[in-house]
Formats: C-alpha cells, structure tokens, sequence
C-alpha cells in the first residue's frame, strides 16, 4: 500500500488529469461545433449539389448537348419550310448557363461563403472573362447556324461589352459584326424591346435561353403568394408548351435563375408532402 501523501499526489494528478481531458474534449468539441456552424452558415450550401451537377455530371452534359442537338435539327428543319422572306434567318441566344458557363463564378461564392452580390458579378464579368468556358453543345450550333447563313444575336443582362467579347472570342466563337449582334442590358432587365428590335429586321427562327423570361416576359414571377406564383409559372408552361421544342429551346440551369424566387429562405416548405412515415 502507497503511503497516504503520495496517494494523495496520485488522485490530485489524476483528478488534473481528467480535468484537462474533459477540459480539451470540450474545447474540441466546441470547436468541431463552431466548424460545423460555419458551414451550415455559407449561403451556398443550398446550391452546393446543383453546382456539383453542372461542374462534374456526366447527365448535364447529356441534357445540353441532347438540346442542342435538337436545337440544330429544328434550325434546319425551319429554315427547309420557311417560306421566301425579305427579312434574313436568325436565331435570338441568352448567354450566361446558356453559352457560357460561369462554374468558375458559383465555385468562389462557394470558397468565400458569400452570397450573390452583384458587385461581385461585376469584378467576376469584368475581370474574369478567360475563365468562362462553353456550356456543351452551344459551339457546334452556333457554328452550324453561322454556316446555314443564320445570324446569331446574343441579348443577355450582361452590362459589359467588352469582358463579353473577349470571353467569347477566347472561346472560339465568331465575333464578327458582334456590335450589331450583342444587345446587353441597358436601363432594364427585360429583354422584350431588345427581341423586338431584332424580330423587325430578321426572320427569328429559334429562342435560346436557361431561363423562361429569356423567351417571353410573360414568365416574369407575379406577385402573388409564393405558392400561387409556383403554379402560375407552371400553369404558363403547359399554356405555351406548343412552342417548347418548337421555337423555343431551353436548357437546364439548377444553379440559379427565374425559379428560384418565389421559393425565399425556406424552400423545403415547398417540397411536395408524403404520406411515407
């Protein structure tokens, strides 16, 4: 048996030694705790898979070069039944997840845990335009059109010119005539006047955009309670699904767009219900 003063030292460590355990447990944990915080606080979590899927899904590609394919079948197609016109063919292209693809803009969101800001799509517009690349499909039907005598308008929200050139120029795409042919934004983010200039002067053969308001304004998010402004999008869609294949060619976009707004800061209440338990 230990004598009684070094029992004594023995529980005293012991007790210091359990102490600074739980001491550091506790510290880790809170600090685990605070990561994990910090993560559930990036305001790009929500959109992290969407983002995964168009950077590294072998389907997004897929579904682009799947619409761009029947893009170019039904340019042909309409421009065989088109009847003798005064006014040349053209094909009217939103540009932003449309053409070009700015993975590159979502994935610094993503590392510095901001939200959008417009500020930082203008550094990301301005600055940046050698990171854009092409969404899959979009060259070879521009191309293809350009070849068939269509001339390509881009009407985009962009507000910068030149950024915009270089970015397609980089990308292999023609920028011949492009100052007649890149109608940005100017006072307003609707793009019907910019069509409608466009459709006095040239036979518009197809639309091609990511988002419905790229095709008409009608699908601007009313202003209604978020779930009767869900359906009435819907309820537009299928009123004007005659033309979706037809004229009108959309391509997917999960990332951001139109959709998303009436949905606000608790998406999951839209969700649809089940009665699996």
């Amino acid at each position: 048996m230990a004598p009684i003063g070094q029992t004594a030292r023995v529980s005293a460590a012991l007790v210091a030694g359990l102490t600074l355990g739980l001491g550091l447990g506790l510290t880790g944990t809170a600090a685990l705790g605070q990561r994990e915080t910090t993560q559930r606080l990036n305001p790009q979590e929500r959109t992290l898979d969407a983002n995964l899927f168009v950077q590294t899904s072998a389907e997004y590609v897929a579904c682009c070069l799947q619409a761009y394919a029947w893009a170019s079948e039904r340019l042909r197609q309409r421009l065989a039944a088109a009847p003798p016109s005064e006014r040349p063919p053209a094909v009217i292209m939103d540009l932003d997840e449309t053409v070009l693809d700015n993975a590159g803009f979502q994935s610094f969101l993503d590392r510095e845990s901001k939200p959008y800001e417009s500020a930082a799509w203008n550094r990301w517009e301005r600055d940046f335009p050698t990171e854009m690349r092409l969404v899959p499909g979009a060259k070879g039907f521009i191309e293809e059109a350009e070849r068939a005598g269509v001339t390509v308008f881009y009407i985009s929200n962009r507000v910068l010119s030149e950024p915009t050139i270089t970015a397609l120029r980089h990308n292999g795409l023609s920028t011949e005539n492009i100052g007649e042919r890149l109608l940005l934004q100017t006072d307003t983010a609707d793009k019907t006047a910019r069509r409608k200039a466009v459709e006095e002067k040239y036979r518009v053969l197809l639309y091609v955009g990511d988002n419905l308001r790229d095709f008409s304004e009608i699908f601007v998010t009313p202003a209604l309670a978020p779930p009767e402004a869900i359906a009435a999008r819907r309820a537009l869609v299928e009123r004007y699904a005659y033309r979706f294949g037809a004229d009108w060619l959309i391509l997917p976009n999960p990332v951001y767009g139109e959709w998303k707004t009436p949905l606000g800061n608790e998406p999951r209440r839209f969700l649809r219900p089940t009665k699996m338990e």
